[in-house]
């Protein structure tokens, strides 16, 4: 319960830093034949130039700016402005910005409408004319700080004080206050989009245990479980405007970065589940399907490519985003295509042509299948003979390996790791790869590479393998279990002893 006020209360304040407010004089309202005229006046801002922003997803944009006309009535500074465009504003949660800081939002449904307010005390000075939507806004933004402020006082209290009961049933009071108002705004308001957004933020009520949950565990997991089914049940995926609000960034972050496990399979059955609701709206449905897929194949955490390819071959191969163009779509469906081969989890892919034939040889011309190799682990590296990077990233590795294989002091059991390197080399000097061999000490590994020439005698590749493998840079190495299957891909040197070691201390 105490938790919820407070998860409450942060939410309804926007996440801004307001700045102080003041009083200030009254006038009439001229409205010109503009399509949209926002007038404001700010008790104590001088001369300077406004931002009108907008929200969106996870995005703040700049949508006007307006000089700021500054007049002294009574000694005091009070600044005037006006944002007029002739094109209509996207209704949604609009905020003012001046220079680095930013005041206060609003909301724009009507598209003429005039506000006031004080520098030193926006939330608190604030008032409309001709807004439906912002009056009430307000109104709901005041009571919350306001009990935001009673709540923080007691709960300073509570950590200096003996009367630490007391003061918890004061915070419940303010719970109670909080829900009975929010009830009340909601059923006054029905009518206006503020009301939507505040159903969106707000914390799914948990029903009562069955008499069956007996542990702390069993209730946990039940409260989990509850959260996640219906987390999204007081969103609105009708109305686009939701999209520029912070709340829809923000609930769809928490759902996939905190209450989603953290693995490639979860996160995208997660992210199935919210484009399944956004399909409600276009919008929505783009927004949702852009950023999630655009998120993961930026992705630096390791496997986190596999939720991009889900995305991309359940909603882009499948022609549903119809807002991409062709030229651009393709470049996604490639990039794609060219990691699906190598996720985490897959079998790696074997080095053979269009034929079946194996085709990787070493310096003597003798044939390695990577599927021969016999040993619990196989490091599979990529590098080029004439790579700077990989004279001096492999030396490491080879450290590295041969510590595992002579019963490292970092495992518990102090035994031996079964590990074997197999190393592709990716250019087409053998002279070269034969001098890297001796330089670097790799003799011992099963050292392989694709030298083929056409029938002109230039350099070719037997199959795609490069693309297979996702090879546009040198060095690259992955992890492979007995099977081949692909346990950890793109890792530095340092990386390789504790991944085995995570997973040799699992077992």
């Amino acid at each position: 319960m105490i938790k919820y006020i407070f998860t409450l209360l942060s939410v309804f304040i926007f996440f801004h830093s307001y700045s102080q407010q003041i009083d200030f004089s009254t006038g009439e309202e001229q409205f010109f034949e503009n399509t949209y005229e926002i007038k404001g006046e700010i008790l104590g801002l001088k001369d300077s130039t406004i931002m009108l922003g907008s929200y969106y997803g996870h995005n703040k944009i700049a949508i006007d700016t307006a000089d700021v006309i500054a007049d002294v009535i009574n000694g005091v500074i009070n600044g005037s402005f006006n944002f007029t465009g002739k094109d209509s504003l996207k209704e949604g949660m609009y905020f003012l910005f001046v220079g680095e800081k930013q005041l206060f939002d609003i909301i724009i449904i009507e598209q003429k409408f005039s506000f006031k307010t004080s520098i030193n005390s926006p939330l608190e000075s604030m008032s409309f004319t001709n807004s439906k939507e912002n009056t009430p806004f307000y109104k709901y933004q005041n009571f919350i700080s306001s009990k935001q402020k009673e709540a923080f006082s007691l709960r300073e209290k509570q950590n200096t004080t003996s009367e630490k009961e007391k003061i918890i049933a004061e915070i419940l009071i303010i719970d109670s206050q909080v829900k009975e108002f929010q009830n009340e705004f909601e059923e006054e308001y029905s009518d206006i989009f503020f009301t939507k957004v505040i159903k969106a933020a707000s914390v799914i009520e948990m029903p009562e245990f069955p008499e069956s949950l007996v542990t702390d565990k069993q209730k946990g997991l039940f409260q989990y479980n509850y959260n996640i089914n219906h987390y999204w049940d007081n969103v609105d995926f009708t109305d686009e405007r939701i999209l520029k609000t912070p709340i829809f960034f923000n609930k769809m972050d928490t759902y996939l970065n905190k209450l989603t496990i953290q693995h490639p399979d979860s996160i995208s059955k997660s992210a199935d589940v919210i484009v399944v609701l956004s399909r409600q709206n276009k919008d929505i449905f783009q927004y949702v399907v852009s950023y999630i897929t655009s998120t993961y194949e930026r992705s630096k955490i390791m496997g986190m490519d596999a939720v991009f390819v889900h995305m991309v071959e359940n909603y882009f191969m499948t022609g549903e985003a119809d807002w991409v163009k062709e030229k651009q779509l393709k470049k996604i469906e490639e990039r794609a295509e060219k990691i699906a081969p190598n996720l985490i989890g897959r079998p790696a892919p074997p080095f053979i042509n269009q034929y079946g034939t194996p085709f990787m040889k070493d310096t003597n011309g003798n044939i390695h299948r990577l599927y021969d190799v016999e040993a619990k682990y196989t490091l599979l590296i990529f590098f080029g003979p004439d790579c700077g990077h990989c004279k001096k990233e492999l030396p490491k590795v080879k450290k590295v390996v041969d510590s595992l294989i002579a019963a490292p002091k970092f495992l518990s059991s102090h035994k031996s790791v079964d590990v074997k390197v197999y190393a592709v080399q990716t250019e087409f000097d053998k002279k070269k790869w034969e001098e890297f061999i001796v330089n670097q000490g790799t003799g011992d590994w099963i050292n392989v590479g694709d030298i083929l020439k056409d029938d002109e005698g230039n350099p070719a590749a037997s199959s795609n393998w490069r693309d297979q493998y996702d090879i546009y840079s040198t060095p690259v190495i992955y992890l492979l279990d007995k099977d081949k299957k692909i346990l950890a891909k793109r890792i530095s040197f340092n990386q390789i002893s504790k991944i085995i070691k995570r997973l040799e201390e699992k077992k």
